[in-house]
């Protein structure tokens, strides 16, 4: 169906927070290819059977993130590798087209169907960028096998098993989750049976029981309170809904799709743009984001997932609030994960080693962190998704979507509508981006987001007609601009209309003031948690009743443009310390600090001065710089009692 705006092709030369962690994850993750093959041999060992493990989801994940971190640095050495390991992919089927990381004995229970829709994801997005016509059509049939393979045992046919029934875990929308690729590979081939099938998943609601499709499409209630709050694997399936609606048309899909976002915006959202105080769940975290809680929250796959769903509906409905969820998910959640000082998780050990005694384990090198503290905590505190592989070394799922956050990121930060470009993300640096037969570029300087000042120049070979929309932040309240080009402003985007010359100049100003954030009051309320009834792998939801308690008021949060400002013990004053800044009204006193220093061994974006009412000087940092090290207390949400 109509998109609202559009993917073009372009070249990117940036030189900013994105571009730092796309070579990051190239060199450190992505060129790995003993990696790779770890990871497609899955499918040989089929060893998850044994334990309803979930190994066979790294290829596809880390595949679809490399094509997007591929797209963004046109690397050839980085483009052969995922060759090679796509290669070797099309070598595990079994001659009855079967792909699994489980074996027969075990296949369709528990993460199965799940690992299976990620080796379909990651072929389908390589397929995207495969200059071999032979490979391509190699990937399609190996395509087509498998799921024809799946499709023949997956129904509601006599003698089938029912997609949600296809997994013990989670009422089955990990299972369900495989509309996605359903759908794409519907879109590649025109086989009708493959949207046939895509029908029946959306029919059947995605959750034993639950139909969470209908749930959005109604909007009666918030996604945490479906029944089911597994919040990546949620997300997952309304990515497939919004792909099942582009191949049908049937606006209720669109609707629904819209709906749950919004709603999970309204009601789960947190102030660094993840969702999920009680570990992955979905759980009020909007209300909740202080309330006491001893395990692991904020995973880096919700943080990544929501915002590949952001931006699939930014381009479907051209609403700039879901670019804003992506922004500040990636400047403060995602960034804050990257594992640049090259950390141990010590939970490793105490899995792995202290606990099973096991001599022969291999330390293994993860670049991503898996979840992210909200009030004092500190960062690596657990590995996502953990899971031994049979050399002993061992991965997790968390740092296996890591490079599709900032593939998508760059991806993004230009489309393109009827009218012209659409300046979405605001990197230093040039993009060349193709409109309309013209190659159009747009260089921007600027230290964004640790000040919010842009100068940007528009350049093309020759003059033309053409509209430049460039988007305003939700939290920028006076945004200024500088442009020869008559322009109209509203509260999404700067809207440059008219004659533009060889080569434009303006320049934009956001308002980068200090904003504070307060607990929202809350009393009483039910969520859902996990609950295994000791079959490995096994979960079902159970209501509990949660309670908001006097402490949970006692916070403070600190924004800086796109960025939370956050307390990191190196800096003088304790994270779990209280708090308070002098202020006059909703106005606070602070300086702001050169950029990218170094302070007590702690690199950072950015550093703000602020007193306390007795003249104390409190330093805070940009959220995605603090505690780094992994054994350094740190909070976004302060407590000032």
């Amino acid at each position: 169906m109509e998109n609202k705006l559009h993917i073009t092709k372009k070249i990117q030369n940036l030189c900013g927070c994105a571009d730092s962690i796309a070579r990051f994850l190239e060199k450190e993750q992505l060129m790995d290819r003993v990696l790779w093959r770890r990871f497609v041999n899955q499918f040989r060992e089929q060893i998850d059977g044994k334990n309803l493990g979930w190994r066979g989801e790294y290829w596809g994940k880390m595949m679809r993130g490399g094509v997007m971190v591929y797209e963004y640095t046109r690397t050839e050495e980085l483009y052969d590798v995922l060759t090679e390991t796509v290669c070797d992919m099309l070598t595990v089927a079994n001659d009855n087209g079967r792909v699994s990381s489980y074996s027969e004995e075990t296949e369709f229970n528990a993460w199965d169907m799940w690992c299976r829709k990620y080796v379909m994801l990651g072929l389908l997005y390589f397929y995207d960028i495969c200059r071999d016509p032979a490979l391509k059509e190699q990937i399609v049939k190996f395509l087509c096998q498998s799921t024809d393979y799946i499709m023949a045992h997956i129904g509601n046919e006599e003698g089938k098993i029912k997609i949600t029934s296809s997994s013990s875990s989670w009422l089955g929308i990990n299972s369900s989750s495989i509309l996605e690729p359903i759908v794409r590979l519907y879109n590649v081939t025109g086989e009708k049976r493959y949207l046939e099938f895509a029908g029946y998943i959306v029919e059947e609601g995605a959750a034993e029981g639950i139909n969470i499709f209908e749930l959005a499409y109604e909007n009666k209630l918030y996604p945490y309170q479906y029944g089911v709050p597994k919040a990546y694997e949620m997300i997952s399936c309304f990515e497939g809904l919004v792909e099942y609606y582009c191949a049908t048309g049937n606006e209720k899909y669109k609707t629904a799709a819209v709906n749950f976002a919004k709603a999970v915006i309204e009601s789960d959202v947190t102030i660094i743009g993840s969702c999920g105080c009680t570990h992955e769940l979905f759980d009020h975290s909007k209300v909740r984001q202080t309330a006491k809680y001893d395990g692991v929250m904020q995973e880096t796959c919700v943080t990544v997932t929501w915002m590949k769903f952001c931006a699939r509906l930014l381009v479907l409905t051209g609403e700039s609030i879901f670019a804003d969820c992506i922004e500040k998910a990636f400047y403060n959640a995602y960034a804050g994960a990257v594992n640049t000082e090259h950390k141990q998780c010590d939970y490793i050990y105490d899995k792995f080693i202290r606990r099973e005694k096991n001599p022969y384990f291999v330390d293994t090198f993860l670049p991503f962190d898996s979840y992210s503290p909200l009030t004092a905590g500190k960062r690596g505190v657990k590995v996502g998704g953990a899971q031994i592989l049979s050399d002993m070394s061992y991965y997790g799922c968390c740092t296996c979507i890591s490079p599709a956050g900032v593939g998508l990121f760059a991806k993004h930060s230009v489309l393109v509508d009827e009218d012209g470009l659409v300046l979405e993300f605001f990197e230093k640096g040039e993009q060349i981006i193709s409109y309309k037969g013209k190659e159009i570029k747009i260089l921007t300087d600027t230290l964004y987001p640790a000040e919010g000042k842009l100068a940007i120049s528009v350049e093309m070979n020759e003059s033309c007609q053409m509209t430049l929309k460039i988007r305003v932040p939700g939290w920028s309240k006076e945004t200024l601009v500088k442009s020869e080009i008559p322009y109209v402003m509203n509260d999404s985007y700067i809207i440059i209309s008219g004659e533009w010359a060889e080569k434009t100049e303006l320049e934009v100003a956001f308002d980068m003031t200090v904003r504070a954030s307060y607990p929202i009051s809350w009393e009483k309320d039910v969520i859902y948690v996990d609950m295994s009834d000791n079959k490995p792998g096994a979960y079902m939801a159970s209501a509990v009743n949660v309670r908001h308690t006097e402490d949970d008021d006692y916070y403070i949060s600190l924004s800086y443009g796109p960025i939370v400002l956050c307390a990191d013990s190196r800096m003088g004053k304790p994270a779990d310390s209280v708090f308070a800044f002098q202020q006059e009204g909703d106005s606070f006193f602070y300086e702001i600090s050169d950029r990218k220093e170094i302070i007590d061994g702690c690199h950072c974006l950015i550093r703000v001065e602020f007193l306390s009412p007795e003249g104390e000087k409190i330093y805070l940092t940009d959220y995605s710089s603090a505690g780094k090290d992994w054994e350094t207390m740190i909070a976004a949400w302060m407590r000032t009692n």
